[in-house]
């Protein structure tokens, strides 16, 4: 697993959005950083790359928060995805990784803000998974009731 050590922007656009979706208070994601990363990943599939608003200000996202976990795997993934090209893993390219992750987080957080908007009598939850349903994606599928577990005789 490779390392970051830039920090990672976010925008104070939709940081009520954030708030609502990961950290202490939220249902959804245990951290900021997971939420940001789901909405990475949403705003790459349905290719909303939204360029940081320099103007409403950007919070970061220490370096470190994205070294022991899978979301720095993320980052590199969404870059390789987007620039077609290993050239981009190159480590001198890693600010080219971030923003990219960076923009795909903002689209996806402005898709949830309309989910949000969308879909206001919902909790947030609520409205998120009307929102991932209305682009076509849907919870995995319940083959019915758990099986019982069954507890082997020696």
């Amino acid at each position: 697993m490779r390392l970051i050590h830039a920090p990672v922007k976010r925008s104070k656009s939709f940081e009520q959005t954030l708030q609502k979706l990961g950290g202490k208070d939220a249902t959804m994601f245990p951290t900021l950083r997971e939420a940001l990363t789901f909405c990475a990943i949403l705003g790459y599939k349905e290719r909303r790359r939204v360029p940081l608003d320099p103007n409403a200000g950007t919070e970061d996202i220490a370096g470190a928060q994205y070294q022991i976990n899978e979301a720095v795997d993320m980052v590199f993934a969404l870059a390789l995805a987007e620039s077609k090209t290993s050239d981009v893993l190159r480590p001198d390219r890693e600010r080219d990784c971030i923003q990219i992750y960076e923009e795909y987080s903002n689209g996806g957080l402005e898709l949830v803000q309309s989910w949000i908007d969308r879909f206001a009598d919902l909790d947030v939850e609520d409205a998120v998974w009307k929102g991932l349903n209305s682009i076509g994606v849907r919870p995995p599928a319940s083959d019915g009731p758990t099986p019982d577990v069954v507890v082997p005789t020696f």
